[in-house]
């Protein structure tokens, strides 16, 4: 297609292009402040271009004077008359009606690294070619297996959680961190640099950044504090054998060849490594091998789930010698081919067990053929599918029918009354291995285990949850039906029904908030956390993780979010938060340990460095909203993990009142926006400023460090509304109207004269 002749034309194409790209191509999108910046900065690239020359600019004024001046084009100058005035009032308005945006924070990704750092007392060389493992491997081949199995279980136990068993950066926590943890798989993290620059971030973590990498919310801990040198070390080997990424090697030195070992780079080449399609007992072997590199750090090498992370998680991996599988369509307790296969490609939500879709299907198919082996069950056993009953459309009728059967099936005993999975009292929950065991949140589909669509709740109604007290119910609802004949709900109930039930009880996906927006109101605010006032209030959906950098560490929170509301007066601010948790933990009542929460902020005006999120340091402290069930709403101030001031007497202005119900709390804390202790955080409207969440189950043992956080977020106490957006846009529809009435009178005068 030949280009457009018309400057004007190319200028148009130029700009519609850019603008496409800019707002839809580029990702993540880009704010819209920034997207308005490239806009400008293309505008005038375009008029400098069209400017270059006499005769250019010419042809690119022509079609603009033509349609001014020419008869013809009478009706085109009526049209853009009417619809550029208002575009300009849309836009202005819209612009004026916008919602505020988390401010861009520019950073130095890989700063600059220094020559040497002191490790534990020991100045350790950064600028070395071969590090000691390296160089241990070069004088003893046989130890690289010994480094390369070290490596794999320090990362397994302290950066999976993270960085993903996949190294892709996309471990079960990773949401809740901004930013993201590192992708070592691609081509922008490890690839680009050394060994000794990865010792240094390790080591030092996110506290150990330099002032070109601030701001930063990097949970990236200082791991010089539980890892010895050589752990360090044997992990980066990992890292690299792993992806198949060569070190850099720094200029100073000569560049090395990095000889690929036999695992090396298995990520990277996939099943390519591994030759062609082969037999079935070649798919053994090569499962075999899958596993031993993928599965065995959670499911341990005899698949009896007691690898080096096994003891970590909650609920533990699945023991494969027992033959009893949770998620399946087979009536029995076993689990087909194709259940294993989806299980493995889709993972377990709400689990440790990740998606490995990244691997080839035939890996994946490799891997299924092996675990099977673990079970003696499976040799001669069949299989008999599961018989799925006619399905029934969700409706008032069938929830009503669902919510009959949720509590004559007793479902509320491991559940709770409002599916919050908070089990009656005395309930202890345990599978067949005896470990503990939570029952499902209905609330949060997002995390069921099978999936969360209608059939995939049908399936494991019909099938149970195998090693699980969780049964099989197909059975149980002939003699349901049964129970009542002149009950109607009774008489037609389906597992149908059921499932409807306990899918409506959630919505469909959580949506993560960028920003928390605190709105202006007038008049008392109320202190109950269940007034109206608040539940018709949208919140902002946080998401929170296990704190695992200080000891004790928490891998398995209870409070895996909280939906934050809140709102400001002339005298304070006001603060809602909602979190579930299946147990209300009261020292007063008996329980050993409370439940708490705490909003985080920084101290005093906010301003300078923010601190670490983990409520901070010496020289950096955080302000706390506390609450502890038992006690009262409180404040203090923190320079650390587990080094937290509480504040006394009149120096606690802080009020409010906290509620628990049917597996959830409410609460409401208040605090003037300004008070005369000056390490108090002071709220300002209309100014950005970070928050972050803390919360402890008690009921888990959570205390100190041992609690579920957030990573830092940013809040806004927006300005009370203004007329603005209802005059200006008016306005300057009027203007620009008139403007391109002068505008084209004068272009005709002009054409007159001439």
């Amino acid at each position: 297609m030949p280009a457009p002749r018309g400057k004007f034309l190319q200028a148009v194409l130029v700009l519609i292009v850019a603008a496409v790209v800019f707002r839809y191509v580029i990702q993540p999108p880009m704010p819209f402040s920034v997207f308005s910046l490239y806009m400008a900065v293309t505008l005038m690239s375009v008029l400098v271009y069209v400017s270059s020359d006499s005769d250019s600019w010419r042809a690119f004024v022509a079609p603009i004077w033509a349609t001014l001046t020419e008869p013809r084009r009478r009706p085109l100058r009526l049209f853009l008359g009417i619809v550029i005035p208002l575009v300009v009032g849309y836009y202005a308005y819209s612009q004026a009606s916008a919602r505020a945006e988390a401010p861009l924070e520019l950073r130095a990704v890989h700063p600059a690294p220094p020559d040497s750092i002191s490790f534990r007392g020991k100045e350790v060389n950064l600028q070395h070619a071969d590090t000691p493992i390296r160089k241990d491997i070069k004088a003893n081949p046989g130890n690289r297996e010994k480094h390369l199995a070290a490596g794999a279980a320090i990362y397994i136990r302290n950066c999976m959680y993270c960085h993903g068993d996949f190294l892709d950066g996309k471990g079960h926590f990773a949401h809740g961190f901004n930013p993201q943890p590192a992708d070592f798989v691609g081509p922008n993290t490890i690839a680009q640099l050394s060994e000794g620059f990865v010792f240094w971030r390790i080591a030092k973590g996110g506290p150990g950044l330099p002032k070109e990498s601030t701001p930063w919310n990097s949970a990236m801990p200082a791991w010089e504090d539980r890892l010895t040198e050589e752990q360090v070390w044997q992990v980066i080997y990992y890292l690299y054998e792993t992806t198949g990424h060569p070190p850099r090697v720094m200029e100073s030195h000569a560049a090395r060849p990095v000889e690929p070992g036999p695992t090396m780079g298995l990520l990277a080449r996939g099943s390519d490594l591994l030759g062609p399609r082969a037999a079935a007992a070649q798919d053994v072997a090569l499962g075999k091998q899958v596993y031993e590199k993928r599965c065995a750090g959670c499911h341990g090498v005899d698949g009896k789930g007691d690898g080096p992370a096994g003891e970590l998680l909650v609920p533990r991996p699945r023991d494969f010698t027992a033959g009893k599988y949770k998620i399946r369509t087979q009536s029995g307790p076993l689990a087909s081919d194709q259940d294993l296969l989806h299980i493995v490609t889709e993972g377990m939500p709400g689990t440790s067990m990740p998606s490995w879709r990244v691997l080839p299907d035939r890996e994946r198919q490799a891997v299924v053929a092996y675990i099977k082996t673990f079970a003696e069950a499976y040799k001669g056993a069949k299989l008999e599918p599961a018989t799925v009953p006619k399905e029934v459309s969700s409706s008032d009728a069938s929830l009503r029918r669902g919510k009959k059967m949720f509590d004559a099936f007793e479902c509320v005993k491991c559940h709770g009354s409002a599916g919050r999975g908070d089990p009656a009292p005395g309930s202890d929950l345990k599978d067949d291995w005896g470990h503990p065991i939570r029952p499902a949140n209905l609330h949060k589909p997002w995390n069921f285990r099978g999936g969360s669509e209608r059939k995939d709740i049908v399936m494991r109604l019909l099938t149970g949850v195998a090693g699980t007290p969780m049964p099989a119910i197909a059975d149980s609802v002939e003699d349901y039906r049964k129970s009542d004949e002149k009950d109607a709900d009774v008489k037609d109930a389906s597992l149908w029904d059921l499932a409807n039930y306990v899918r409506s009880l959630g919505p469909e996906h959580v949506n993560w908030a960028p920003l928390v927006s605190v709105t202006p109101v007038t008049g008392d605010v109320p202190m109950d956390p269940n007034a109206e006032f608040w539940t018709k209030r949208p919140g902002a959906n946080l998401p929170l993780v296990g704190q695992v950098i200080a000891d004790p560490r928490n891998f398995n929170p209870t409070v895996d979010m909280v939906t934050l509301r809140a709102v400001y007066t002339d005298r304070e601010a006001v603060f809602h938060l909602t979190w579930d948790d299946p147990t209300a933990s009261d020292p007063t009542k008996g329980a050993p340990k409370p439940d708490m929460i705490a909003v985080q902020f920084p101290t005093g005006q906010g301003t300078g460095d923010r601190p670490y999120f983990l409520m901070g340091d010496g020289s950096h402290p955080v302000y706390l909203l506390t609450w502890r069930a038992g006690g009262d709403v409180g404040e203090a101030t923190a320079t650390g993990v587990g080094k937290v001031t509480p504040q006394s007497g009149e120096a606690v202005q802080a009020k409010g009142q906290v509620v628990y119900d049917a597996g959830q709390y409410r609460a409401v804390i208040r605090r003037p926006l300004q008070t005369p202790d000056a390490q108090d955080f002071v709220f300002r409207p209309g100014e950005f400023f970070p928050v972050a969440l803390w919360a402890w189950d008690g009921s888990e043992g959570d205390d100190g460090p041992k609690a579920a956080v957030s990573t830092w977020y940013y809040a806004r106490l927006e300005p009370p509304p203004s007329r603005r957006k209802l005059l200006m846009p008016p306005i300057l529809v009027l203007v620009v109207g008139a403007a391109e009435l002068g505008l084209a009178r004068w272009a005709r005068r002009r054409q007159a004269a001439a």
